[in-house]
């Protein structure tokens, strides 16, 4: 009886550890940071998208000043690259801009 006990003991020991293992394993996926923006891109050159706004000076929409840290799509805090709700999955530049920048509130 106490053998069974043990077997059972182990086995579950040792499927508790393997979910561990897998989960650490796939814990550097989780938290890996997005991909930038590729300015080559169809989405990007759609929205005239570049990493340094002063490339943008000649665009007829541009305004002077205007980035992705201080427009309203922006999720990047101060950080130098940072989520915007234009390009799910992708990070852009503090320092970029697009043709779909809008002014924060």
């Amino acid at each position: 009886m106490s053998n069974k006990s043990f077997d059972r003991r182990t086995l579950l020991k040792l499927a508790a550890l393997g979910t561990g293992s897998l989960a650490a394993a796939r814990a550097p996926s989780l938290f890996a940071e997005d991909p930038k923006v590729d300015p080559e891109s169809g989405q990007a050159k759609a929205l005239n998208y570049v990493h340094n706004a002063v490339d943008a000076k000649d665009h007829e929409r541009y305004k002077e000043g205007s980035i992705c840290a201080n427009c309203a799509l922006w999720q990047g805090g101060e950080s130098e690259w940072g989520a915007c709700g234009i390009f799910p999955g992708k990070q852009v530049a503090h320092d970029g801009w697009c043709t779909a920048w809008v002014a924060q509130q």
